[in-house]
């Protein structure tokens, strides 16, 4: 079929992911902006979730179709006796969707254990298949334990059937050795980053002042936002540290941090044990908004970034730091590390600055240099807003994910 009357077909796309709403983190942001553009595209969408998730927001109004995936899929996936007796049940329900929906393309989220379930399905099917990875499914750090692969029953199963797929998503060049490394070939590699919507944050022009009141954040400090669930990969522990030198300098009566996310208030022993708890604010996931339609980020949270001054995220491994460039699009500077998946969105000293991973020295010199000149925050909120709108707007992402598929689709000859 020529490729000009493809890219005029709408297509049945199936997007597949383990983990959805009512969690919230990278992969479900990008999963439903995802289908909310496609959907726009007029192309038909089913998103595929965990029987968990499904069974918690089955009632809710989404503008695409979404399905449970059979129950136990996490779990017997990866056994062996059991798993095939699962797999086979598996393929059935899978090709009865398929025959009712009519997809022509899957798109999964994960290569354990979505991407692996829709390789097995479509193995000897002429059938586009694109993975686009999340993190703990490929990358690996044994010094935060952080990665699906240091399992080697799962390792192996990534090995053994990530590369059947017809092309894999890095989200940044740090994921492309990782790839690499469970034997994906190079040219089925296709790097597509994460987006923000912006014409969604540019829409939310919060009261900062009464936004800080309804947090209990002080109005007159210079107020820095780090965003986040509590995991030793994202170096939370590293920040409350560089504040702590901060405190030491006598650098902090007019800064305070305020940290977002789930689990966050794990870090009370350390910030007491330092006396720092009249500085660091923190507030368990904000979650999604009640009559929000499931935007994400959430409204609630677009107003924080907005009320504060900056930005500091100091993670030790991504694949893609999203918070970096929700940051951007909220015109506040961004300050985080030349870590993997981090590096990646920040030209440092241009649209952010760039610390040393685990490195609470360089990280509280880097919070002190933002504070200290006007002229360079005001630097680097304009080229941010340069770099969102011309790389980073879902309006560009959700474009080359249809691209692709179209491309792919053309290349099968389907």
């Amino acid at each position: 079929m020529p490729k000009n009357k493809i890219t005029n077909n709408k297509l049945n796309i199936a997007i597949a992911i383990s983990s959805f709403f009512p969690s919230i983190g990278g992969a479900q942001v990008t999963a439903h902006n995802l289908a909310s553009y496609l959907h726009e595209k007029n192309h038909k969408v089913t998103m595929i979730i965990s029987w968990k998730n499904w069974k918690k927001i089955k009632n809710e109004n989404f503008s695409y179709r979404i399905v449970p995936m059979l129950p136990g899929h996490q779990s017997l996936i990866g056994k062996k006796i059991i798993g095939r007796i699962y797999s086979y049940i598996l393929n059935k329900y899978l090709y009865f969707l398929t025959k009712k929906y009519k997809f022509n393309v899957w798109q999964s989220f994960g290569t354990y254990p979505m991407g692996i379930s829709i390789c097995k399905f479509l193995e000897n099917k002429n059938t586009t298949h694109i993975i686009r990875t999340v993190g703990y499914d490929i990358q690996k750090n044994k010094d935060v334990s952080y990665g699906y692969r240091f399992d080697q029953t799962k390792e192996k199963l990534i090995i053994k059937w990530a590369k059947k797929c017809t092309k894999a998503i890095a989200l940044s060049e740090s994921v492309i050795n990782d790839l690499l490394e469970i034997d994906v070939k190079k040219n089925q590699i296709e790097i597509i980053p994460c987006g923000v919507d912006l014409s969604r944050f540019n829409s939310i022009n919060p009261n900062v002042k009464q936004i800080r009141e309804k947090y209990g954040l002080p109005n007159n400090k210079f107020l820095y936002i780090c965003v986040g669930r509590n995991h030793e990969k994202k170096g939370f522990n590293y920040l409350v540290d560089a504040f702590n030198i901060l405190s030491q300098k006598k650098l902090l009566d007019n800064k305070h941090l305020v940290i977002i996310g789930d689990k966050v208030n794990k870090l009370k022993k350390q910030i007491n044990e330092l006396n720092l708890s009249s500085h660091i604010t923190l507030i368990e996931e904000l979650g999604i908004d009640d009559n929000d339609d499931y935007y994400v980020p959430s409204k609630s949270l677009i107003e924080l970034y907005k009320s504060s001054d900056a930005c500091v995220f100091p993670s030790l491994i991504e694949t893609f730091a999203m918070i970096n460039i929700e940051a951007m699009a909220s015109s506040i500077p961004v300050i985080s590390t030349n870590a993997p998946g981090c590096k990646e969105s920040i030209i440092d000293n241009y649209d952010g600055l760039l610390s040393e991973p685990g490195n609470a020295k360089d990280l509280a010199e880097k919070i002190d240099q933002i504070y200290s000149s006007n002229e360079l925050r005001k630097k680097l909120i304009a080229n941010g807003k340069n770099t969102i709108s011309s790389k980073y707007d879902w309006k560009i992402i959700g474009k080359k994910f249809e691209n692709l598929y179209y491309t792919e689709i053309s290349n099968k000859g389907e």
